[in-house]
């Protein structure tokens, strides 16, 4: 009778655990879930602010054809301007239509999908809107001056092919660190280049995820 009664003492500790740990297993969910919306809360800011920010280079370009220019160079910079205003808006909603796709009330799995999905959607952002400054300056150049009804490419060509080849340069070693970050065994380096290139916030929120993750699978091994 002992016996019978110390097994079913253990049997209710078992299950009083078990309940005990699918507690704080819901209670550090949803904390860390708050936590990563409120991280990309961030993410949609600076989002919202790239809007704003595409939209000033379209109306430069409007201003451009509004003067009819014809010398080509100036044709192309405003082509190339106006297309990184446009690519900004584009990007953005890319990444506000990833942002919108993940359900919260998923398997945490689920939601790092989600995650990885708005990841990518935010590399190309990056690359769109924040890299291509590397060249973008010299068509920028190209606009303003054919806005003063000045062919800058015909007035200095020199000056326009040793920016491009500066913007070739810095582009391949913003490139090659990025690169070298994902093979360096330097895990401060790499963390600041993924941040530098991802942003604080969208790592902020990964790693949320990631602990939360850890935590389930230790309390079911």
């Amino acid at each position: 009778m002992e016996l019978d009664e110390l097994k079913s003492t253990w049997q209710a500790l078992e299950k009083a655990l078990e309940r005990g740990n699918q507690l704080s297993a819901a209670m550090l969910r949803q904390q860390k879930l708050d936590a990563v919306q409120k991280h990309l809360r961030w993410l949609k800011l600076n989002q919202a602010f790239q809007v704003f920010w595409g939209i000033p280079f379209i109306v430069l370009a409007g201003f451009l054809w509004s003067t009819k220019p014809t010398a080509i160079s100036v044709i192309l910079g405003g082509i190339v301007v106006q297309a990184y205003g446009i690519g900004c808006l584009m990007t953005a909603g890319m990444v506000f239509s990833s942002l919108s796709r993940i359900d919260y009330a998923a398997s945490v799995v689920e939601v790092q999908g989600g995650l990885a999905r708005v990841r990518r959607a935010y590399g190309i952002c990056v690359l769109a809107a924040g890299l291509s400054w590397w060249f973008l300056w010299i068509p920028l150049l190209m606009l303003l001056a054919g806005l003063a009804h000045m062919n800058l490419y015909a007035l200095a060509p020199s000056f326009i092919w040793f920016g491009m080849a500066t913007g070739v340069v810095g582009f391949l070693g913003t490139y090659w660190m990025y690169i070298y970050s994902l093979k360096s065994s330097n895990m401060q380096f790499r963390q600041f280049m993924e941040r530098a290139t991802f942003g604080r916030s969208l790592q902020n929120a990964l790693q949320q995820l990631t602990e939360v993750r850890k935590f389930e699978e230790e309390i079911l091994s």
